[in-house]
């Protein structure tokens, strides 16, 4: 015998709701009529921004200070080894400090001797500047046209009278 709302044996008729299928599941609760929707989570995009932006303030303020701080001594270091690569002696007393700008020749010379012969090509490197307040040394590599591998080389820099200048005989 079939009973009320059954329709046949372990069925249920169409028009009964039928148990769910984990007692353990519990349906959300539905929300009232006129109820402003549930609050969206927005935290991990506050996150997101804060991180993106402490990223970006750092940058901007790495660049800052390798403009101010690296770039004077490694433009003064880099026109005295053009003046050294092109042989332009009268050049590189502009770009000497004070104690080797007298014997610009002389200087351009010892540097010369000091790389050895065959350059192909000397350039500064800018990643290379170590600055303690006015003075910094700058790395530079010779590249040589005969074959041998390239060597690097220090050059001292110091600033004086508002420019930096290039110190290779005084140090």
């Amino acid at each position: 015998m079939v009973g009320p709302g059954e329709d046949g044996p372990g069925r249920t008729l169409p028009d009964q709701p039928s148990a769910p299928a984990d007692p353990w599941i519990v349906p959300p609760p539905a929300a009232a009529a006129g109820a402003p929707p549930p609050a969206r989570r927005r935290g991990w995009r506050v996150a997101l921004l804060a991180v993106l932006s402490l990223t970006v303030a750092m940058a901007v303020a790495g660049t800052v200070l390798f403009i101010t701080r690296t770039l004077p001594p490694y433009n003064a270091a880099r026109h005295f080894l053009d003046d050294v690569t092109h042989d332009r002696a009268t050049a590189a007393g502009v770009h000497l400090c004070s104690a080797d700008a007298a014997s610009a020749e002389g200087v351009i010379q010892a540097v010369r001797s000091r790389v050895g012969g065959g350059v192909h090509s000397i350039s500064a490197n800018p990643l290379g500047v170590d600055r303690s307040g006015s003075t910094a040394t700058v790395d530079f590599t010779v590249t040589y046209s005969d074959g041998r591998s390239g060597r690097s080389f220090s050059l001292p820099v110091r600033e004086e009278h508002g420019g930096w200048k290039a110190c290779p005989a005084s140090g």
